[in-house]
């Protein structure tokens, strides 16, 4: 989980603050983005420091991931209509479950996480007034169907070295 922090952290902070600088939104959007990515950038910060004196770690964990789903959800709303790549947020949080759940976990959060991403396409479509063209509606699947890809890769991956790791620990 440290290791993706080290990663995704700084990649997820530079794309939001890439659509801040270079898409320019109006300010109370920039100031609800910047105020959520605070809020963010500490829980998440404070929790790493202090995972290991949790008594029940795999619930803080698992509540972390849920709680990062739930602001991007409202990054990407805010900033989405300025940034394209925005959707990328959404790879995160499952990226990081993949590290400390089993398969079935990893497949639930990064499908939380991808519908979450849809249901925000539709209700931003809801909310100006206009269908969904089927062009975004392919865009976003094709999106949706990566976050859960990916994270079952990464899954995968995790696991590979956890038994490769095992099958060395024996030997010595």
């Amino acid at each position: 989980m440290h290791i993706l922090n080290y990663f995704f952290t700084p990649f997820g902070i530079a794309l939001i603050l890439f659509a801040i600088f270079f898409s320019q939104p109006e300010k109370d959007i920039t100031y609800i983005s910047l105020f959520i990515l605070l809020i963010q950038f500490l829980t998440n910060f404070y929790i790493s420091k202090n995972i290991y004196k949790f008594s029940h770690m795999q619930k803080v964990r698992t509540a972390l991931v849920l709680f990062n789903i739930i602001t991007t959800i409202f990054i990407f709303y805010f900033l989405s209509p300025y940034w394209a790549p925005m959707w990328l947020l959404f790879i995160i949080p499952p990226a990081t479950a993949s590290m400390f759940m089993k398969k079935t976990g990893t497949f639930l959060t990064a499908l939380f996480s991808a519908l979450s991403m849809m249901g925000v396409y539709a209700f931003r479509s809801y909310v100006i007034d206009a269908e969904m063209p089927l062009q975004l509606i392919a865009m976003a699947s094709c999106q949706a169907l990566f976050i859960v890809a990916f994270s079952m890769f990464l899954n995968s991956m995790s696991n590979m070295i956890v038994k490769m790791r095992d099958n060395l620990a024996k030997r010595i």
